[in-house]
């Protein structure tokens, strides 16, 4: 039978290596510059109305404005989306009737 020893790290050692640099981190935020709002958003949707009630009651206020306007902003890219995507729609009709026509 072999045995397998395991390297168990030493809990007081805290040498280790980055996973991301800071340009990662960036990258991905603006490859997702909606993905807060979209995590706030439904973030709020997890939590019941005392809940919500108690963490944003009291000198919370600036908390509440805040995700209003994070809810906002992430309602109006939803919007655009459907713009965009009802546009899409419109020009898959176009194509599809075109090529009826051509065959």
């Amino acid at each position: 039978m072999n045995v397998v020893k395991h390297e168990i790290p030493d809990p007081l050692q805290a040498d280790f290596p980055p996973l991301l640099d800071w340009e990662e981190v960036e990258q991905d935020e603006r490859e997702d510059r909606l993905g807060f709002a979209r995590r706030t958003t439904q973030a709020l949707l997890t939590r019941s109305g005392a809940q919500l009630v108690e963490g944003f009651g009291g000198c919370n206020q600036p908390g509440l404005e805040g995700a209003r306007r994070t809810v906002a902003l992430y309602q109006a890219h939803l919007r655009q989306m459907q713009h965009f995507a009802e546009i899409a729609e419109v020009r898959l009709e176009r194509v599809a009737k075109a090529l009826a026509v051509d065959v």
